[in-house]
C-alpha cells in the first residue's frame, strides 16, 4: 500500500526527499503544492476551511519515505526454512520444560526426605522422653525401697517356709500402690497383650464374615424370652456374656448363669445384694453393688472366689482383665482400682485417681487390657494407661457436658461409644481423639439411653433405653434396625448365630432378638 498526496492525489513514492510534509491536523501532501495553496488562500489551512486556521511553512513536518523494505532473514526465505525454525524453537521450549520438571521432582524428593528425617527425629525424642520418665520412676521406687526397714528374722523364716507352696499362695502384697502397678502384675498384663495382639485381625475378619448383612438386621425380631429370676424380681439390673454362657443379676439379689445353647439355667447364686454392674470372662463372673462391694464367682460350680470392699463410693463398673487374674473396679468416688485374684481372696494392688472433685459414673476396659476408659459426671472420658501408669488423655467435646451413662469399646480397639444423660450418643476415634458422629442429640430416636454395645465384628452398634433398641452401622451412622421393647438396662451381642439379647429395667424378662 502506497501513500498519495491529499491535494492532488499523486503517489508520494516517486517524490524527492524533503518534498513530503504533514500538517499539524494530520494531512500528508506535497510541499510545493501546499505552499502554492497557502499563497492562494492567504495562509489558511486548506484542509480546515470551516475553522479558518492559519498555517505557515514553519509548522509543516517533513517526512522521509523509504525507497525499499528491509530484506527478510535468510533463514526464513522459504517455507521449509520457516518450518525448520519453528521446529527448533519448539524443541528448545520442550527441553526447557523437561529440565524444569526434572528440577521440580528432585526438589520434591529432597523435601520428602527432609520431612521423613524430621518425623524420625520427633519419634526418637518421644521414645527417649518416655524412657527417661520410666527411669525416673524406677529410681523413685528404688529410693523408696532403700528407705524401708530390713526384714526381721521371723519374716525371713516365714518367707523361706512359703517357698515350698505354689507361687499364687506365697505372693504377699504389701501395700496399695497409687497411680502405679506392681511389676509382676504389669508384666502379666503386657504378656497377655502380646499374646492377644497377633490374633486380633484374624478374629475380627472371621467375625465380620459371620456378621449379618444390613438387610438381615432390618428383619430382626423377638424370637424368644426367658424369665428365670424370681417372680418378685422387678428389674434385671445388669447382664454379661462369655462364650455360651449368659449371666444376669436382678433385684431379687440373685446371679443366674444361663447356657444359651442348651437353654438351661446352669447355676443360681444368691448374692445378698442388688448388683449394679457385672462382667463375665471364661470361668469367672464378677459383680459390684452400690455399697462398694465387689464379689467374684466361678460360673463352673457357682462358688465364691473372694470379695473386696471399696472404702469410698459405690461401684459403677467392674471388668475382668484378659489375664483372668485381675479385676478393674471403678467407684463413684473417682477411683479406679486394680484387684488381684489370689487363692480364696481378692486384694487391691493399685489405685488410679485424678482430680478429687471428679466422680466416675461408668467405665470400660480396652480389648488389649492396657487402657481403661472412665466416664465422669461432667461428660469427660478419662483414658488411663496401665502400661505407662498415667492418665493418657481426657476426651471432651465442648466446655459443658452432661453426665455420662455408659461407655463401650469396639472389638478392634479403635472406636469408643459414649452415652450421656441427655440421650446423646458420641462415637470417638481413639487414634485421632475426635468424634466421628453424634446421634440422638435431639432425642429423635430414643427418649433416654441406658445401654450401648458393639457387635463382635465392630460393624454395628446397638443402643437402647426408653423407646426400644436402635442398631446403627459404623461409618454410616444411620438407623439400620429398630426393635420394640420396654425400657432396657443391658444389651449384649451373641454370635453363632448373631443374636441381640436385652434385659429389662422394669421387668424380669430377658429377650432374644434375631432372625426367626
Amino acid at each position: 500500500m502506497s501513500l498519495t498526496c491529499e491535494l492532488s492525489g499523486e503517489p508520494l513514492s516517486s517524490a524527492q526527499p524533503g518534498e513530503i510534509v504533514a500538517t499539524p491536523s494530520g494531512h500528508v501532501c506535497l510541499k510545493r503544492l501546499l505552499l502554492a495553496k497557502l499563497a492562494e488562500n492567504g495562509g489558511m489551512d486548506p484542509f480546515e476551511p470551516i475553522r479558518e486556521r492559519p498555517l505557515s511553512e514553519d509548522q509543516l513536518i517533513t517526512l522521509s519515505a523509504s525507497k525499499s523494505a528491509p530484506p527478510p532473514r535468510p533463514s526464513v526465505t522459504s517455507l521449509p526454512n520457516l518450518l525448520h525454525s519453528i521446529q527448533s524453537e519448539y524443541d528448545a521450549l520442550v527441553l526447557e520444560l523437561f529440565d524444569t520438571r526434572k528440577a521440580l521432582e528432585e526438589t520434591r524428593k529432597e523435601l520428602s526426605q527432609a520431612l521423613y528425617q524430621n518425623d524420625a527425629a520427633v519419634r526418637v525424642v518421644a521414645r527417649l522422653s518416655m524412657e527417661r520418665d520410666e527411669a525416673r520412676q524406677e529410681l523413685e521406687r528404688w529410693n523408696a525401697s532403700v528407705g524401708t526397714a530390713p526384714a526381721t528374722a521371723a519374716a525371713a523364716e516365714e518367707e523361706e517356709n512359703d517357698t515350698q507352696e505354689p507361687k499364687s499362695k506365697r505372693r504377699k502384697i504389701e501395700s496399695l500402690m497409687k497411680n502405679d502397678l506392681p511389676e509382676e502384675d504389669l508384666n502379666s498384663m503386657v504378656e497377655t497383650w502380646q499374646k492377644l495382639q497377633p490374633n486380633r485381625k484374624p478374629t475380627l475378619k472371621a467375625a465380620a464374615a459371620a456378621a449379618p448383612s444390613q438387610d438381615d438386621l432390618a428383619k430382626y425380631d423377638e424370637f424368644d424370652k426367658k424369665e428365670w429370676h424370681k417372680s418378685t424380681c422387678k428389674s434385671v439390673t445388669c447382664m454379661a456374656t462369655s462364650g455360651d454362657l449368659l449371666v444376669t443379676a436382678g433385684t431379687d439379689k440373685q446371679l443366674v448363669v444361663y447356657h444359651k445353647v442348651d437353654k438351661v439355667v446352669v447355676h443360681t447364686i444368691p448374692l445378698g445384694t442388688v448388683a449394679t454392674c457385672i462382667d463375665s470372662s471364661g470361668s469367672l463372673a464378677v459383680i459390684g453393688d452400690a455399697k462398694g462391694k465387689m464379689a467374684v464367682y466361678s460360673v463352673e460350680d457357682g462358688s465364691s472366689l473372694g470379695t473386696w470392699q471399696a472404702t469410698e463410693g459405690g461401684i459403677v463398673d467392674v471388668r475382668i482383665h484378659p489375664t483372668t487374674k485381675h479385676v478393674c473396679v471403678t467407684t463413684s468416688a473417682g477411683q479406679l482400682t486394680v484387684c488381684c485374684l489370689l487363692e480364696g481372696s481378692v486384694q487391691a494392688v493399685a489405685q488410679f485417681a485424678g482430680d478429687d472433685s471428679v466422680q466416675y459414673t461408668c467405665g470400660a476396659l480396652h480389648p488389649d487390657g492396657l487402657l481403661y476408659a472412665a466416664g465422669t459426671s461432667t461428660g469427660k472420658v478419662h483414658m488411663w494407661d496401665f502400661k505407662n501408669k498415667v492418665l493418657a488423655s481426657t476426651l471432651q467435646e465442648g466446655d459443658v457436658e452432661d453426665a455420662m451413662v455408659t461407655v463401650s469399646f469396639s472389638n478392634n480397639g479403635y472406636h469408643l461409644a459414649t452415652a450421656h444423660e441427655s440421650a446423646k450418643i458420641k462415637f470417638w476415634d481413639l487414634r485421632k481423639q475426635k468424634t466421628l458422629a453424634i446421634m440422638n442429640s435431639e432425642k429423635d430416636l430414643l427418649a433416654s439411653i441406658t445401654a450401648i454395645a458393639y457387635d463382635e465384628s465392630g460393624k454395628y452398634v446397638a443402643f437402647g433405653g426408653k423407646g426400644g433398641v436402635q442398631i446403627t452401622t459404623v461409618k454410616e451412622w444411620g438407623t439400620t434396625a429398630s426393635l420394640s421393647t420396654k425400657i432396657i438396662s443391658g444389651i449384649v451381642w451373641s454370635s453363632k448365630p448373631s443374636t441381640l439379647v436385652t434385659c429389662g429395667k422394669t421387668e424380669r424378662t430377658v429377650r432374644f432378638f434375631g432372625l426367626s
